[in-house]
């Protein structure tokens, strides 16, 4: 049942063969084809891109240097090839090389020279304290994954304005086009009743001065009708940013696409979330989450950074053919590498600031949650004014409506006059009006509660 079909029983016929166009179908075009959302899923792919990236500096490295003394009193030539593997497991890294040293070496070169064929060496690093726990390398990859769910919630969050808004044009052009047949119709009453007014004072029973009230009526009317089909036009160029063709360009609603109707305020379909459950599904409040998350991990990479590097190194060694019986055995060295920094500025700026950057998301966060608050509120309290609005002006339209046919009995019994039929006319008209702006914006303060409440 909806209200506002009674008053527009005139110059509808015509579309009964069309289909009107729905929400439903805008909705998809907006989830489908609306270039902000497609903008919003092209940024998941650039995250995923940066988690790749950040991968990349775990791929396996390998270095050669091959040299040869051209001029001088030592002749020799070396080769120096490795593959170096860095492990996201506690910052270790393996690698595993070749090594070739022929020739004429000096005393303090003397490990360079290998026997003819070179030899073959592998090994470990291990980082004890800085870099151990946490590393550069690792630490992007952890803020990039979290990225990656940053840019999936704004997918979301983009999704729920998006549907917000082409909801709100939506409602914006239904209403737009019933006022339009409003004041079709005041006007297809005023010209039809000008020619018998016309005929009646021929005939000398009406004063030409009713008649006279009756063409400055029409020519308000069709003021009002081209204000209201001019507010038609912007409202169907509105909805094209949102309804789209396969292609993805915007597309025009026509006549062809009118005769939707505007539903009655249905208390039962209303949320009922609270403002705890609104904050769970926010993507805004989720998003601040994750940026918390990636603060840490530079929080913690800055204070592993500010202590002292102490590296644990093994690494064997074995040529490849016999030669020089000091190099035939096989060889295992152990070292350790130990790095103090006297000061620490770097990682000490960098955890004071990551620390600032925390307490400022905490505060942002707290606005947020309080403003979710305020807007669940506020909304509930509209889409309630807009329920009682819409009874009020529904009960406002019938009574004129009874005072617009009694005021027309009056006039053709002579009690009355064409001045005073075109007021109670225009009040049913203004009523009416009235009636479906109210309930749009129900329907539109419904949208605006559901995208409060995180549903997109």
């Amino acid at each position: 049942m909806f209200r506002i079909a009674i008053i527009l029983t005139a110059g509808l016929s015509s579309l009964a063969l069309c289909k009107p166009l729905s929400l439903s179908e805008v909705l998809q075009s907006v989830r489908d084809r609306y270039p902000l959302l497609e903008g919003a899923r092209k940024d998941v792919e650039s995250a995923q891109g940066e988690v790749r990236f950040s991968e990349g500096a775990f791929d396996i490295q390998w270095r050669t240097r091959a040299g040869s003394t051209l001029l001088g009193y030592y002749e020799n030539k070396t080769v120096d090839s490795v593959l170096e593997q860095p492990m996201t497991l506690w910052g270790a890294s393996l690698f595993a090389g070749y090594r070739l040293g022929i020739g004429d070496f000096p005393i303090y070169d003397g490990k360079m020279v290998t026997n003819p064929a070179g030899e073959l060496r592998a090994g470990l690093a291990i980082p004890i304290w800085r870099d151990g726990p946490l590393d550069r390398r690792r630490a992007n990859i952890q803020k990039a994954t979290l990225g990656l769910t940053v840019a999936d919630l704004q997918v979301l969050q983009q999704r729920i304005e998006s549907i917000r808004t082409a909801t709100h044009r939506y409602w914006d052009w239904v209403s737009a086009s019933l006022k339009v047949k409003i004041y079709q119709e005041l006007l297809r009453i005023a010209e039809e009743r000008d020619k018998g007014l016309k005929e009646r004072v021929k005939a000398g029973d009406l004063p030409e001065f009713e008649r006279r009230d009756n063409e400055r009526a029409i020519l308000q009317r069709k003021s009002q009708l081209v204000s209201a089909e001019r507010s038609l036009q912007q409202a169907t160029i509105e909805l094209s940013l949102f309804w789209r063709d396969t292609q993805g360009n915007p597309v025009l609603a026509g006549e062809e696409h009118m005769g939707s109707v505007i539903p009655l305020p249905d208390k039962t379909a209303e949320p009922k979330e609270s403002v705890e459950e609104a904050l769970q599904k926010r993507p805004e409040v989720k998003r601040f989450e994750i940026l918390k998350a990636q603060n840490a991990i530079e929080r913690d990479l800055a204070s592993n950074q500010a202590g002292p590097r102490i590296d644990v190194q093994l690494q064997a060694a074995k040529s490849i053919q016999p030669g020089d019986p000091t190099r035939n055995d096989p060889r295992l060295d152990a070292g350790i590498v130990l790095e103090i920094p006297l000061q620490a500025n770097i990682a000490g700026g960098r955890e004071d600031s990551a620390i600032a950057t925390g307490m400022r998301l905490e505060l942002q966060e707290r606005f947020l949650r309080d403003k979710i608050a305020t807007e669940l509120w506020d909304s509930r309290s509209a889409l309630n004014a807009a329920a009682l609005r819409s009874d009020l002006t529904h009960r406002e339209t019938e009574l004129a409506r009874k005072l617009e046919q009694g005021e027309r009995i009056r006039f053709r019994q002579g009690d009355s006059n064409q001045l005073f039929v075109n007021i109670r006319e225009q009040a049913t008209a203004d009523a009416a009006v009235r009636e479906v702006e109210a309930l749009a914006e129900y329907q539109k303060n419904l949208a605006t509660l559901k995208a409060v409440l995180g549903e997109g």
